[in-house]
C-alpha cells in the first residue's frame, strides 16, 4: 500500500507543476461580500472598455486627426493681424516742409494695425502631399486601435481559460487528497483490527504525504487567486470584489473552423497590421512628394498693409510720404518663395525614400509571416483537438485500471506496484487532457486573432 501512496504524491507534484505554469496576476483579492459572475464575453467587453492601452491608441488616432486638420487647412489663406499702441510725437500738416521744429512733445497716443493675408496658389505638391500623408496616418492609427483591441481580446481569453485550467488542476489535487484520506482511514482501521497485512510504517508515510498534499493544495489555491486577480485587473474590477467565472471548468471548443484557405484569405483583408502597413506606405510616399516640392518655388497671392492714426498728428495725403503713426497703406501682389539649401533638400528626399523602403520591407515580412501565423494556429488547433480525444480515452481507461488495481489489492490478489503504475499513468493522462483542452481553446483564439476576425466577436 505504501507504493500506491508514493505514486499518488508524485501525481500531486505533477499536477501542481502544470497549475503554476498557467497562473498569472499581482496578488490575492480581498473579498468584501460583493460578488460578480461574468462569462467570457462579458469579461472581454469589460477588458476592452477599461484598457488604458486601447485608450492610448485612441488618443494616437486623435493626434493624426489633428494633423489632418492642419494639412487640410493649409489650402486656406493665412491671416495675421498685429495691433499696437503707444505715445506719439505731435506733428501738424503745415510743418511738413519745416526743418527747425524745436518742440516735439509727446502729448498724444497712436494706434496701429498691421495686417497680412497670404494665399498659397501652387506649391508643387507640398500641401496635397501633407493632406494625403495625414489622411493615411488617420487610417493607420485607427487600425492601430483595432490591433490593440484584438490584443486585449486575446489576452483576456488566455487569462479566462488559464483561470479555469488552474481550477481544474486544483480539483485534481483535491481528488488525490480524498484518495489519501480514504487510504489513511483504511490503514488506521487495519492497525486497530490487527490485520495481518497492516503496517504502521505505511501509515506514517501516508500522513507524511498528506502534509505534502496540504502544502501543495495551498499553493494551488494561491495560483487560482493570482490568476483571478490578473483577470480582474485587466477588467478594472476593484480588489474588494468577489469575482467568479460563469464557467466552472474547461470544456472542448465546439465550433468547427472553416478551411485553412478561408482563414488565410480573411487575414489578408481583415488583419489591422495590413491596413497599417498599406496606409503607412501611402503616407511615406506622400512625404517623398512633400520633400521633392522643396526643389521648386512656392507661388502665393498676398495682401499686406497697415492702418494707423494718432490724436496729435495730421494725416499727410501724399503718396510719396509714409507716416507710421497716422497713415493707411495696403497692397496686393503675387509672390514667389524659393529656398536654395545646397543639399539639405536632397538629403531629406533620400531620408523619406529610405523610410518608405524600410516600411516596404516590413510589409514584405508581414506578407509571409501572417499567413504562416494563420497556418500555425490552424495546425495547433487540429493537434489539440486530437490530443483532447486521445488523452480523454487514455485517462478514462487508466482510471478504470486504477480502480480495478485498488479493488484487487484490497481483496489480496493484487500488488501495490500495479496500483502505483496505474496512478502514475492516470495522473499523467488527466493532466495532459486538461492541458490539451486549454491548448485547444487557446489555439482557436489564436486562429481568430491571426485571421483578423477577433473584432467581430465584440461588435
Amino acid at each position: 500500500m505504501s507504493k500506491k501512496h508514493i505514486f499518488t504524491a508524485c501525481f500531486v507534484c505533477l499536477s501542481l507543476f502544470v497549475c503554476f505554469n498557467v497562473s498569472y496576476g499581482q496578488g490575492p483579492s480581498q473579498g468584501d461580500g460583493q460578488k460578480v459572475v461574468l462569462t467570457l464575453e462579458e469579461c472581454i467587453k469589460k477588458a476592452v472598455q477599461f484598457s488604458p492601452e486601447i485608450g492610448e491608441s485612441r488618443y494616437e488616432e486623435e493626434v493624426y486627426r489633428s494633423k489632418k486638420l492642419q494639412a487640410d487647412s493649409a489650402v486656406y489663406p493665412q491671416i495675421e493681424i498685429i495691433a499696437t499702441t503707444g505715445v506719439s510725437p505731435e506733428a501738424k500738416e503745415d510743418e511738413f516742409l519745416k526743418t527747425d521744429v524745436a518742440d516735439r512733445s509727446f502729448n498724444g497716443v497712436f494706434g496701429r494695425i498691421d495686417y497680412s493675408l497670404i494665399q498659397p496658389i501652387y506649391t508643387f505638391g507640398k500641401i496635397e502631399g501633407y493632406r494625403k500623408a495625414a489622411s493615411s496616418g488617420v487610417k493607420a492609427a485607427h487600425a492601430g486601435v483595432e490591433k490593440k483591441t484584438s490584443d486585449i481580446v486575446l489576452r483576456t481569453k488566455e487569462l479566462y481559460h488559464g483561470l479555469l485550467l488552474a481550477k481544474d488542476l486544483r480539483n485534481l489535487v483535491l481528488e488525490i487528497r480524498d484518495d489519501l484520506v480514504n487510504s489513511i482511514s483504511k490503514a488506521e482501521r487495519q492497525i486497530e483490527q490487527g490485520s495481518p497485512w497492516a503496517d504502521e510504517t505505511n501509515l506514517f508515510k501516508l500522513k507524511a504525504f498528506m502534509g505534502e498534499v496540504e502544502k501543495n493544495l495551498n499553493e494551488a489555491e494561491k495560483g487560482i487567486s493570482l490568476a483571478r486577480d490578473a483577470l480582474m485587473t485587466s477588467m478594472g474590477l476593484p480588489k474588494g470584489m468577489e469575482f467568479s467565472t460563469a464557467d466552472s471548468s474547461l470544456v472542448p471548443e465546439e465550433k468547427e473552423p472553416d478551411s485553412l484557405n478561408t482563414f488565410e484569405q480573411m487575414a489578408v483583408t481583415l488583419r489591422p497590421e495590413f491596413t497599417q502597413l498599406q496606409e503607412g506606405l501611402k503616407a511615406r510616399d506622400a512625404l517623398i512628394s512633400v520633400e521633392k516640392s522643396n526643389y521648386y518655388p512656392h507661388i502665393f497671392l498676398a495682401v499686406k498693409g497697415y492702418i494707423s492714426g494718432a490724436t496729435n498728428r495730421d494725416r499727410i495725403r501724399n503718396p510719396y510720404v509714409y507716416d507710421i503713426f497716422s497713415d493707411t497703406v495696403g497692397a496686393a501682389f503675387l509672390g514667389l518663395k524659393w529656398s536654395m539649401d545646397f543639399g539639405i533638400t536632397e538629403g531629406r528626399v533620400k531620408e523619406a525614400k529610405a523610410e518608405y523602403s524600410k516600411l516596404l520591407e516590413k510589409k514584405r515580412f508581414a506578407d509571409e509571416a501572417i499567413p504562416l501565423q494563420v497556418r500555425k494556429a490552424y495546425l495547433d488547433l487540429e493537434e489539440a483537438k486530437k490530443n483532447v480525444a486521445e488523452t480523454e480515452k487514455g485517462y478514462r481507461n487508466a482510471k478504470k485500471w486504477l480502480v480495478t488495481a485498488i479493488a484487487n489489492f484490497d481483496l489480496g490478489i493484487g500488488e501495490a506496484k500495479e496500483i502505483g503504475e496505474a496512478a502514475v499513468l492516470y495522473a499523467k493522462l488527466k493532466a495532459d487532457n486538461l492541458r490539451s483542452l486549454y491548448n485547444q481553446r487557446l489555439a482557436y483564439a489564436n486562429l481568430l486573432y491571426a485571421a483578423g476576425t477577433t473584432l467581430k466577436e465584440i461588435q
